[in-house]
């Protein structure tokens, strides 16, 4: 997370540089007779103060909108992980049922004894891939995609 207002701490010291850069412009590029933090021309003044204005109301702006997007991306994080746990949820209540199938097999004495080794292992690799996916800290294509490879 970015820090709080970050681009205003960044915009003031740069609008009073800016402040200064202007005055020594005026002082050494035009010839001025005396520096003048302030200038004593009222259209010079204005100016940098609209400028100053402007660059600090940038700032803020940038903060703010800096401070919806990582709102946006905490609230679709939060709808990915209640997806993602109620996905867990079903894919658990798939498996216990099919718990009770596995019992009716084994239970059966006509039931293929290779095919329960087989379901046992389609059951332990679903498992497995569903445990990846539990408690992804940075969700993003790539990170979902190595997850729920088989290993």
């Amino acid at each position: 997370m970015k820090k709080k207002y970050f681009f205003l701490k960044v915009a003031v010291p740069f609008s009073f540089s800016y402040w200064i850069f202007d005055s020594l412009i005026h002082y050494f590029g035009y010839g001025e007779l005396e520096f003048e933090l302030i200038p004593s021309d009222f259209n010079e003044l204005w100016m940098r103060c609209a400028i100053f204005i402007m660059l600090v109301f940038f700032g803020v702006f940038a903060d703010y909108h800096t401070h919806k997007i990582e709102k946006k991306d905490a609230e679709k994080f939060e709808v990915y992980a209640t997806m993602l746990r109620a996905t867990h949820h079903i894919l658990n209540n798939f498996l216990h049922n099919m718990l009770l199938f596995r019992n009716e097999a084994e239970n059966s004495k006509d039931f293929d004894r290779d095919i329960l080794k087989l379901y046992d292992q389609v059951i332990e690799d679903t498992t497995g891939q569903i445990k990846n996916l539990e408690n992804i800290d940075d969700p993003n294509m790539r990170t979902i995609e190595e997850r729920f490879k088989p290993n």
